[in-house]
């Protein structure tokens, strides 16, 4: 199984929930909730996971897409306009375990839940992502 993707994913953004849940941008502040709702981001099976300030007043929202079973970086500018999407399947981070889930692997939450303990066993503490 290639890591490549998880690799490129957590060398730009870190280890998942090693961002914030909210951040200052452009005279306000942009939560987890916020980013979610503008990009219409509207599905159950999207869970939100981090938020990235970056230079160039730009900023990376993170989250897992449990209907295609990966994570998803997308880097957007001022505007909210997309200018990067990185995706990277569950299975990197979870190996063996992803494919012992069985039925479990198309429940978005019990996945996120997954992802979480196993970035806390990683070393990784992980936060809470916004489950709207």
């Amino acid at each position: 199984m290639s890591i490549k993707e998880k690799e490129r994913i957590e060398t730009r953004f870190g280890p998942l929930w090693s961002g914030k849940a909210e951040i200052a941008f452009q005279g306000g502040v942009r939560t987890l909730r916020d980013v979610k709702r503008a990009l219409d981001l509207t599905g159950e099976d999207v869970m939100s996971i981090d938020l990235h300030e970056l230079p160039g007043e730009k900023f990376a929202f993170r989250y897992y897409d449990g209907a295609d079973r990966r994570v998803v970086v997308l880097v957007c500018d001022a505007e909210g306009g997309i200018l990067e999407e990185f995706r990277a399947h569950i299975a990197e981070w979870l190996g063996e375990l992803y494919y012992e889930t069985g039925a479990l692997a198309y429940d978005a939450e019990a996945m996120l839940h997954l992802l979480r303990k196993k970035s806390e066993e990683d070393g990784v503490s992980a936060g809470k992502a916004d489950p709207c």
